[in-house]
């Protein structure tokens, strides 16, 4: 959408390395009213943890959406692993939105897409979040203690034939390596190569929880014993599991029930743990549609389109901005 200014602060730096935020302030916004009633939306980008940057596959219905109705967009760069571990990734979301909360929201919405609906939830889930009106998870990987992240067996896309170099050499990017906030993608560097074979091996040798938590061997130990063996500092790692109480805020979950990169199970638990509570829960199945769908093309919600050339899971993107607008 024209006349949209688009600002970049930073919000934390952490050894040199400065963590920021892209702003996209709605048309006719006017610094004389900072802050006083202005609703943002911030987006973490997806990547499995591993790839991706704030400008990953920029969700245009909801950029589109934001100006509209006079809110802003903003999206924010944190750590990646393997170089850094959870808890600092979840940190940097955790500042990212109180920095959003104190130097420019009135309302918040936190949202993100895939690993980035995984840190949304987590976030929203912690003591140290800042007040949030409203919680967007699109086809989120919530649960990592979920049999799809514990049980060894299959990669991303496939098997990685030379695994155990793969894990070594992801082990060794633990130790020392510089860390990043960011690797472009989708590309075909050589870089994010790397980091995608990284991404499939976590998922074949279930490494989700060792190398979130730098506990080696804890994913058989969850397997073996139960959720009752990680450790009390890294459970907020784990919000499905560990911290979600009836105050958590009213939240949007958007899933294509084709995932075969995230499973649409991993909404469907969400769901099912936020309604035991109590909490106001909205789940939209695009029927048919995979990992990524509503990424894959420009859409303006607000601006009408031939009927023929309306795809059915338009209804379901209204849906989640009709909840959004009801908590704000």
């Amino acid at each position: 959408m024209a006349n949209c200014e688009v600002h970049t602060y930073t919000y934390k730096e952490v050894n040199e390395l400065q963590l920021t935020l892209d702003v996209t302030y709605p048309p006719g916004y006017n610094d004389n009213d900072h802050k006083s009633n202005l609703t943002v939306l911030l987006h973490l980008h997806g990547g499995f943890l591993v790839i991706g940057e704030k400008s990953t596959l920029p969700p245009t219905w909801l950029i589109n959406t934001c100006a509209h109705r006079g809110w802003a967009y903003a999206t924010a760069s944190y750590r990646l692993l393997p170089e850094a571990a959870g808890l600092d990734v979840l940190s940097d979301c955790i500042d990212a939105a109180t920095w959003t909360a104190a130097n420019i929201a009135n309302k918040l919405i936190l949202a993100g897409s895939s690993a980035g609906g995984y840190l949304a939830v987590a976030t929203a889930a912690h003591p140290r979040a800042p007040p949030i009106s409203a919680v967007l998870s699109i086809y989120g990987m919530v649960n990592l203690t979920d049999e799809r992240y514990i049980r060894p067996g299959r990669g991303l896309r496939g098997s990685d034939e030379n695994l155990a170099a793969t894990l070594s050499e992801i082990e060794s990017v633990m130790v020392g390596s510089t860390v990043v906030d960011g690797c472009p993608f989708p590309s075909s560097s050589p870089t994010t190569a790397r980091r995608l074979a990284w991404v499939s091996a976590l998922h074949e040798a279930a490494w989700y929880p060792d190398v979130l938590t730098r506990i080696p061997g804890l994913t058989g130990r969850i397997r073996a014993e139960g959720l009752a063996v990680i450790p009390q500092r890294w459970r907020a790692l784990f919000p499905l599991a560990f911290g979600m109480t009836e105050k958590f805020p009213p939240t949007a979950v958007l899933h294509g029930d084709e995932d075969v990169l995230v499973e649409f199970k991993q909404s469907e638990i969400l769901v099912k743990r936020l309604k035991s509570l109590g909490v106001n829960v909205l789940l939209e199945n695009a029927a048919g549609e995979g990992h990524g769908f509503e990424a894959k093309e420009a859409i303006d919600l607000d601006v009408d389109i031939p009927s023929d050339a309306v795809k059915e899971f338009r209804a379901s993107l209204k849906s989640i901005v009709d909840f959004l607008e009801r908590h704000v």
